[in-house]
């Protein structure tokens, strides 16, 4: 395998490198409803948490569309960060969807320790405002801290709950290994190597990564 001619960090630049190194491997980079709408030999769905900044998931979104790709994006209802229904927000998110991208739900769990309720009526609570945001119907949503909703046995749940308009969940069996293989830069740090490292060693893969973590020159910009 030919080691990469650029540093595997966590810069704008080694990303959309590693991006278009896969493209030239015969890659089709897309968001979740690309994969499931016209699935290729080599495919990689490309996904997104975004946790605390929308400004940040811009940047990353611009790039990637400069690199042929489109990705999923999964935006909260409670960050602290953002307000999904403040006109900034809003603007990021028709960006985001002109450029190609898919923008769907990043759903949490644990409210209902503090301010009563249950997760089912919280998931629903955020699946309305997001849908209210947006102005259209939620299509796909990945859990965010997956293990206070119930982990992926409540994700399930939900997704045959929201059927057939709510198409898929980012941590079903068969967006996973071993039906394919999974990496995540989840608290900055790639368990099993940068996924520069993997161009051409998988065929199917989906990569989850948090623009938070990605500079444009050195990680302080972004805190």
């Amino acid at each position: 395998m030919t080691l990469p001619s650029y540093p595997l960090d966590f810069s704008l630049h080694s990303y959309e490198e590693t991006l278009k190194a896969y493209r030239k491997a015969g890659y089709e980079a897309t968001h979740f409803a690309g994969f499931l709408d016209d699935p290729r030999e080599k495919h990689l769905i490309l996904r997104h948490d975004i946790d605390n900044d929308l400004e940040l998931a811009a940047r990353v979104a611009r790039l990637e569309a400069r690199a042929g790709c489109t990705a999923s994006y999964f935006v909260r209802v409670h960050a602290r960060g953002y307000n999904l229904l403040s006109l900034p927000s809003l603007r990021t998110i028709r960006e985001l969807e002109a450029l190609g991208h898919e923008v769907q739900l990043h759903l949490e769990g644990g409210l209902c320790d503090v301010v009563g309720g249950d997760n089912l009526e919280w998931a629903e609570r955020q699946r309305s405002v997001f849908e209210a945001a947006v102005g259209r119907q939620l299509t796909g949503f990945s859990s965010h801290e997956p293990a206070r909703m119930g982990g992926v046995e409540f994700a399930d749940s939900l997704l045959a709950r929201w059927s057939p308009t709510v198409r898929y969940h980012a941590y079903e069996s068969r967006f996973m290994m071993p039906t394919m293989k999974y990496l995540s830069d989840s608290s900055g740090r790639w368990r099993e190597g940068h996924f520069g490292d993997w161009v051409g060693r998988e065929p199917i893969m989906q990569i989850l990564t948090h623009p938070f973590w990605w500079f444009e020159q050195v990680p302080a910009e972004n805190y």
